[in-house]
């Protein structure tokens, strides 16, 4: 899992921008982050940092983050996916299908 200085870098200004609102008891959202990380670019000195910041903001607006690490991974075997998916189903119902009227069962 060999990551480039660039996606390191953006999961770092990210991070930034996520602990900064929360530091100001903010709420998270894809608005509040976009907003904040055009802050940290209208205040960043650095010209590569302040470029990769306006490259986030473009790709969070374009809800494209992350297609470009997930496009550098193989492609799965369909089959085993779904091999996957089935074997991991771990949802159950936590009442009785049918419940009885009038039953003293309480719990």
């Amino acid at each position: 899992m060999n990551r480039s200085k660039r996606e390191k870098l953006i999961d770092q200004l990210i991070g930034e921008a996520v602990l900064s609102i929360l530091y100001d008891n903010g709420a998270i959202s894809t608005r509040s982050l976009v907003e904040r990380l055009q802050i940290m670019e209208a205040t960043e000195r650095d010209d590569h940092r302040r470029d990769v910041i306006a490259d986030v903001i473009a790709d969070i607006s374009n809800h494209r983050l992350g297609l470009s690490r997930r496009a550098l991974i193989p492609a799965q075997n369909d089959g085993d996916r779904d091999g996957q998916i089935e074997k991991s189903n771990n949802v159950y119902s936590l009442f009785d299908e049918s419940p009885v009227p009038g039953s003293s069962k309480k719990h």
